[in-house]
């Protein structure tokens, strides 16, 4: 009973996806850009008191994060986390090429070209900071990028995320899928840009370094292929402005930590991308993605 109890659900979770991906992407296609964008707010809103496991989850982390705080804050934190991803979800299904060049900001593209002029491909490390597929979208609409992502389920849901993507000149290397690891040295060999986010407990390649003060099971693919191909690293991240348009920073190339001893190298340099984005989540607590279980696994 169990057994057809949690397939069902799978199953009925996996349909109720499909169709209100489906809802969204045909509100986006009739609606304004700006009206959008306030209503995918409304939407964090709704879903911040419709997700209760969820909300539970992002208080926690935040309460253990920022023990100093009262709880008021971490609630409005928390509620401010869920409205900003859900402005953000409605940007990225009404983004066009002519409302990137209106809401977008960045600082530092000077470091993003020199690395880019070394010649040997660029890994742009990031998290799930501001609205990182904007990012990608500025990115790209500059230079060639290219992201490394974990397929979504269902399929259907991924497929309209790579699509949105390559819509605003983004390519999508979907780990495990054929042909991955051939397009992702052929980044390397074209003198192309990687992007990977390293914020999230994945069932990848990893390592536990420290994250807001507690061991956190990090990525690290991007300190690993950074001294493979010999490749400079960039630092990057957005933040959402009051007046809703989106400011990115960019940070490099960065000196990696080389001792000769590879597989203490990558952990050294995880440890230092992830205090990065520590610190830039420190700077705007509700634009990051709280209610995932970041430290779900410890050593």
């Amino acid at each position: 009973m169990n057994g057809w109890f949690r397939k069902t659900k799978k199953e009925v979770t996996r349909i109720s996806l499909i169709w209100i991906t489906r809802m969204i992407r045909l509100f986006s296609l009739i609606v304004p850009y700006r009206l959008g964008v306030r209503a995918g707010g409304v939407l964090g809103f709704v879903a911040y008191y419709l997700l209760p496991r969820e909300r539970t989850r992002a208080i926690a982390h935040l309460t253990h994060v920022f023990s100093e705080k009262s709880p008021s804050w971490i609630r409005q934190t928390a509620r401010r986390c869920f409205i900003h991803l859900g402005k953000g979800l409605l940007e990225i299904m009404l983004m066009t090429p002519r409302h990137l060049e209106e809401v977008i900001d960045i600082r530092g593209e000077e470091n993003l070209r020199a690395a880019i002029n070394i010649g040997k491909g660029v890994i742009y490390v990031t998290g799930h900071i501001g609205n990182w597929e904007i990012m990608g979208h500025a990115v790209a609409a500059r230079y060639n990028l290219s992201v490394i992502a974990a397929p979504i389920e269902p399929e259907q849901v991924n497929n309209m995320i790579v699509e949105l993507r390559a819509g605003m000149g983004v390519r999508t290397i979907l780990r495990g899928r054929l042909g991955a690891s051939r397009e992702l040295v052929r980044v390397f060999k074209e003198n192309r840009i990687m992007g990977i986010l390293i914020d999230q407990d994945t069932d990848v390649e990893s390592a536990f370094v420290e994250f807001m003060g507690k061991p956190a099971w990090t990525p690290t693919a991007a300190a690993s292929m950074a001294l493979k191909f010999n490749a400079p690293v960039i630092f990057g991240y957005t933040q959402r402005d009051k007046d809703q348009r989106h400011t990115v920073f960019i940070e490099g190339p960065l000196n990696l930590i080389q001792t000769g001893d590879r597989d203490k190298d990558v952990i050294a340099n995880t440890a230092m991308l992830t205090k990065m984005i520590e610190d830039a989540i420190r700077k705007n607590p509700e634009q990051w993605v709280w209610m995932h279980r970041r430290w779900r696994r410890q050593p």
